[in-house]
């Protein structure tokens, strides 16, 4: 026989006698208290009426119960026969368990509490069936604590376990919750029982596992039940491969997704979703887009949850323009597009920097009677503050508290680190009184981003202000924040004070994670500790945190400026042991360092082997190689790197316009003449002059009165008139001339 089958055949059910059954004769007398009962709101002598025709004495109050559709009700005629007869004679097993069976289905379960209370002091015990209707109330309600305590008193009654009905709403709980021991244990007792689990209770399991990424108890399960390699059919399927995709492993998800098919099951529209979800989350397009198209030649429709993980998929791992026709392939195919799909849209336009059209996509939202939410606005709210368009930002906001949106600690943390990210922290100070003012109160992230940007602004009496309000305002810091205080005092040259909150954070169990760590070793850098910063280092490995590029960095930038370069190869050294890969301020604090001490050759030796090693050299690098060569009178030296600077498209920036110039400068007023050096200078570098720089090369001719340096400058007269820094450069220019 197939093992399909064995499950649903069973023993025939032994017909049970109706303990509320209520004999003809007695029926009419039930109805009319009944009907009472209901009306009693429009009816002042609704008590008098009963009394005339209903003794609890001599009338089986249990089929009175069973038959009244509303709690209230019921328990209005509780309390009647309480106060009218004095219960000599308590009510029943039956007539208590009609009640909480009652009062369990409407889940009015305070009061159930007290009726089971009640009960129990009267030497009363539910039946069977209230004792489930009470445990699926409470597995329903996420009552864990009195739903387990219910079970366990029924599991350990002979022929009292629960129904498989109830038992699962429990299962339910538990997996919901994830408790899934104790759901395995519950479900264990389950299939001990005749008729005590069912394929929904397997299920519920299943599909717990799945959730918790145990995918081979998941398997083993439904193996226990059906047999080895026996999927019974397409929804535990698609739990199987839901399970995968969710752990990462799309490779077997879909490998059952081809073997679903194989053995005749035919996909549901949920069978493809996940498929497609998982695909999605690898940004695998081609097999998307193929999935798509099978959907569509089997009579199946893509719905809006699949086109949104496409969307979202073409986002992430496409480009926004190809997610945003998949908007209008959806729309054509009749499917209306939800706020999820535009907010991922929007998301994904202001990553890339597009905030207009973000905006753009918001308003056809609207416009489409779909109402934003704040996942709508946030994003663009910050990517109005990151390039600098406030005023946009604060009238989104206008709209957005307009249409009913209250602004949350996401939106307004955008906000504010947009401000400050745009160097305007007094306004970010008056967004965050604006959210006290409307009842949110900022978290440690909010003060710390607030925090930060004052220190940076050299604010730092108003930072520690802020920390004191914070303080008081019950917000815990985190180790950001005080990392964030830290590097303020730093920065304020109280480098005792930073160590004072440094040694009260490990004094209180506080972690300092890495970046407090980092914080800490650039502070005593920066005051040349160096025999600190190694025990800090070693404190910092005992506790478990392994230094990262930032603190290699920022120690062999210490040695470099404290001219002891052999530590700072050392620390270097073992930053390549610890395959921790130097970045280009690694390498530029290096060969800051041996230039200092005028060791040329191994600077750019250094030059060489980040270069080897794929580290692009950046204008800090290039200005400090220009800068020393200069500085050593190898005018040849400084020009070639300059020319490699500019054949590598990295920018001069002023400090390396100031190194050219002074370099030339004290050239000329060593040499009549420089050569083709000066003309290959006057092409490629003097475009790149302005301000100040120019005005100090002008001054340098000027002084050594050699005209003939600045024939053939390539500056427009007509392009820098409006410039007056410039235009004092150019009358100086003619004067010499």
């Amino acid at each position: 026989m197939s093992k399909l089958l064995l499950p649903h055949l069973h023993k025939p059910l032994r017909l049970l006698r109706n303990p509320y059954f209520v004999n003809p004769r007695s029926l009419k007398l039930v109805n009319s208290v009944v009907r009472i009962l209901l009306a009693r709101d429009a009816n002042p002598r609704w008590e008098e009426d009963l009394d005339d025709i209903f003794s609890p004495e001599e009338e089986d109050m249990a089929s009175v119960i069973a038959r009244i559709p509303d709690p209230d009700a019921a328990l209005a005629f509780f309390d009647w026969s309480r106060r009218r007869f004095h219960w000599a004679d308590p009510p029943n097993s039956l007539a208590y368990s009609a009640l909480l069976r009652l009062l369990a289905q409407f889940r009015r379960l305070p009061e159930a509490g007290f009726v089971l209370e009640a009960m129990r002091s009267d030497g009363r015990a539910m039946t069977r069936q209230a004792s489930g209707a009470l445990l699926a109330a409470y597995a329903d309600s996420g009552a864990k604590e009195k739903a387990l305590e219910l079970y366990g008193g029924m599991k350990d009654q002979d022929g009292f376990f629960p129904h498989v009905s109830d038992c699962n709403c429990l299962l339910k709980l538990l997996v919901k919750q994830r408790h899934f021991e104790l759901a395995r244990q519950v479900y264990e007792e389950m299939v001990k029982r005749e008729r005590g689990a069912d394929n929904y209770s397997t299920g519920i399991m299943v599909k717990g596992w799945c959730m918790e990424g145990n995918m081979d108890e998941a398997k083993r399960l439904i193996e226990d039940r059906w047999g080895v390699g026996c999927i019974p059919n397409v929804v535990f399927y698609n739990m199987l491969i839901d399970g995968y995709c969710r752990k990462g492993d799309i490779r077997r998800g879909y490998a059952l997704f081809t073997e679903m098919k194989l053995r005749g099951f035919l996909p549901t529209v949920v069978s493809y979703g996940i498929t497609i979800h998982g695909l999605c989350t690898k940004g695998n397009i081609a097999e998307i887009n193929k999935l798509i198209s099978e959907m569509k030649e089997r009579g199946l429709q893509p719905n809006v949850q699949i086109y949104n993980d496409v969307i979202d998929s073409r986002c992430k791992h496409g480009s926004v323009v190809e997610a945003k026709a998949v908007l209008r392939q959806m729309i054509g195919s009749g499917i209306k597009p939800d706020i999820i799909t535009y907010n991922i849209l929007i998301s994904g336009f202001c990553r890339n920097g597009e905030v207009q059209v973000a905006e753009q996509l918001l308003q056809e939202a609207v416009s489409q009677r779909l109402e934003p939410n704040k996942l709508s606005y946030t994003p663009i709210l910050h990517g109005y503050c990151q390039i600098g368009e406030i005023t946009s930002a604060s009238n989104l906001l206008a709209e957005m508290i307009g249409r009913g949106h209250k602004p949350d600690l996401v939106t307004y943390g955008a906000l504010i680190h947009g401000l400050v990210t745009m160097g305007d922290v007094n306004e970010a100070l008056a967004i965050k009184q604006k959210m006290m003012e409307r009842g949110e109160l900022p978290d440690a992230t909010i003060y710390n981003v607030l925090i930060s940007g004052l220190c940076k602004k050299g604010m730092f009496p108003s930072a520690k202000k802020l920390l004191t309000e914070m303080l008081d305002k019950n917000v815990v810091p985190d180790e950001f924040v005080y990392a964030t205080i830290i590097d303020g005092f730093i920065r304020n040259e109280d480098l005792t004070e930073a160590k004072k909150i440094f040694d009260f954070m490990s004094q209180n169990g506080i972690k300092h994670g890495i970046v407090g760590y980092n914080v800490m070793i650039k502070g005593y850098c920066k005051f040349g500790m160096v025999h600190d910063v190694l025990l800090c280092m070693n404190k910092m490995k005992r506790d478990g945190y392994l230094p990262d590029e930032f603190t290699y960095t920022t120690i062999i930038n210490g040695y470099a400026k404290q001219f002891d370069l052999d530590g700072a190869m050392t620390i270097f050294i073992d930053m390549m042991k610890r395959r921790c890969k130097p970045n280009v301020v690694t390498y530029s604090s290096l060969i800051n360092g041996y230039c200092q001490k005028g060791d040329m050759d191994t600077a750019e030796v250094l030059f060489r082997y980040m270069q080897y090693n794929k580290v692009t050299p950046n204008v800090v690098t290039y200005s400090i190689l220009i800068g020393s060569f200069f500085k050593y009178n190898k005018l040849v030296k400084a020009i070639s790197y300059f020319e490699n600077m500019l054949q590598n498209k990295c920018l001069p920036n002023d400090v390396t316009l100031h190194h050219l110039i002074k370099g030339l400068t004290d050239s000329i007023s060593k040499t009549e003449s420089v050569g083709g050096s000066i003309s290959y200078i006057s092409t490629n570098f003097l475009v790149h002059v302005k301000g100040e720089s120019l005005i100090q090369l002008f001054i340098g001719f000027e002084y050594d009165g050699n005209a003939t340096l600045v024939v053939g400058f390539p500056l427009n007269p007509e392009e820098v008139a409006c410039d007056p820094q410039i235009s004092q450069c150019l009358v100086v220019l003619y004067s010499v001339a």
